[in-house]
């Protein structure tokens, strides 16, 4: 794919997402390095977004990155589990996400959810595709939230007075 393809494409999804009234934030676009970055919220959000990212190494694809939003408390929590236990919800996690074809990471106590695209803006059906993947990553944050509040929930459990 050309880097003037590419910026297409870019600029295509960014355009179909403000369709629909999807806000942009963090825009940017350097075409001498291919690099790509937008980060995007959904109608009626100003806390959850997702971000839409490509380099030179992802050549013609581009990927759609979701991180969970803990509060302080929460990722507090988190990061003082033992690496096991974080294992043991890594796992539970990716039990979610596999049949989905997401990709999960956990790297410095943040969990992402990840999915490489690659579009061909003049079909229909990529459009669709774009439109699945982002709903795929929207429920997807909200499963891993509820199993990390549920795991929590099983390790801590709260005793009535």
């Amino acid at each position: 794919m050309t880097d003037s393809n590419k910026d297409l494409v870019y600029n295509t999804i960014l355009q179909w997402l403000r369709d629909y009234s999807y806000t942009i934030k963090d825009e940017n676009m350097r075409t001498s390095s291919s690099e790509y970055y937008a980060k995007v919220f959904p109608p009626n959000q100003d806390i959850k977004f997702f971000e839409i990212v490509s380099d030179a190494d992802l050549k013609d694809g581009f990927l759609l990155r979701m991180s969970v939003a803990f509060n302080p408390k929460d990722r507090s929590d988190f990061e003082h589990l033992k690496e096991e236990v974080q294992n043991n919800l890594f796992i539970r996690i990716h039990k979610i996400l596999s049949p989905i074809r997401l990709l999960c990471k956990i790297e410095n106590s943040v969990i992402s959810v990840e999915k490489y695209l690659f579009v061909d803006v003049n079909s229909i059906e990529c459009k669709q595709y774009l439109w699945d993947s982002v709903i795929e990553m929207s429920n997807a944050m909200y499963l891993i939230e509820l199993t990390f509040y549920e795991f929590i929930g099983d390790l801590f459990p709260k005793r009535d007075k």
